[in-house]
């Protein structure tokens, strides 16, 4: 993975501070400010009722419920079904608040937490029979960010392992040739511009965290996960019993030994 720490690490520290449940499920009105702020067990019970639809379309792929590592846990909203699910489960995040926030609350044996720098998977190689995320690699700054996150789970995944990574996938229409993708790209760079200055105004407090989206073309997938090693590639969309939104996820497998 590329060794520079992204900058997107900036905003996730602040959430595991300002308000580390919203900073996860950023329903509308749930903020601590909002007309209906999550309560810790509202929290908790979504992970769940999300959980047994993940679960469900995992189990279609396939997967081995030995170990498990999840990138992005957050305040522990899916760690906590994870515990429950699988025997072994490294829960993972940048943000010291969302680990001391998750640690509290789940309360688990099977449950490792570690923090990460955003560049690399502190835990060995082929070390984990599963690896799932959910709502992390849509707030990377960059495609090539999300690229050394699949090789690092790649190198963590054991022969025959697989992963479930939710982000939110497009595909441009046949034939539009190419002002829209390069008006894409000119918004991208001024979010860019504007995430620098929200970024030098949230490390001194003065505004409130950012999140930015950022989506991959479908195309991504079957080249670079291909190219990084990975076979039975499948793309899956599906809303969720919690508030019908639609989750676009990716499964893939690493290739079993002979």
């Amino acid at each position: 993975m590329a060794e520079k720490v992204p900058a997107s690490n900036i905003e996730w520290k602040r959430w595991g501070i300002y308000d580390p449940l919203w900073g996860v499920a950023a329903w509308t009105g749930k903020n601590k400010d909002g007309a209906n702020p999550w309560t810790e067990n509202e929290f908790y019970k979504l992970g769940e009722s999300d959980w047994e639809d993940f679960s469900a379309q995992w189990e279609q792929f396939g997967v081995n419920r030995n170990s498990v590592l999840e990138i992005g846990c957050g305040a522990g909203r899916i760690t906590m079904p994870l515990a429950k699910y699988f025997k072994v489960v490294h829960a993972l995040d940048v943000s010291e608040g969302m680990v001391a926030f998750a640690r509290e609350h789940v309360n688990a044996p099977s449950v490792m937490f570690h923090l990460s720098d955003g560049v690399g998977i502190p835990i060995p190689d082929n070390s984990v029979s599963a690896v799932f995320s959910c709502h992390v690699f849509q707030h990377f700054d960059s495609i090539d960010h999300a690229t050394g996150y699949f090789r690092e789970v790649f190198r963590v995944l054991q022969p025959g392992g697989s992963m479930m990574i939710q982000l939110p996938i497009c595909a441009w229409p046949s034939g539009i040739g190419k002002v829209i993708p390069l008006l894409y790209r000119l918004r991208r760079t001024v979010g860019d511009l504007r995430a620098r200055l929200n970024r030098y105004l949230i490390q001194r407090f003065i505004l409130k965290p950012i999140m930015r989206m950022t989506s991959y073309p479908v195309e991504y997938f079957y080249k670079t996960l291909g190219e990084l090693g990975y076979t039975d590639i499948e793309i899956s969309i599906f809303p969720t019993k919690s508030n019908g939104g639609l989750h676009h996820f990716v499964f893939a497998k690493k290739i079993s030994e002979y």
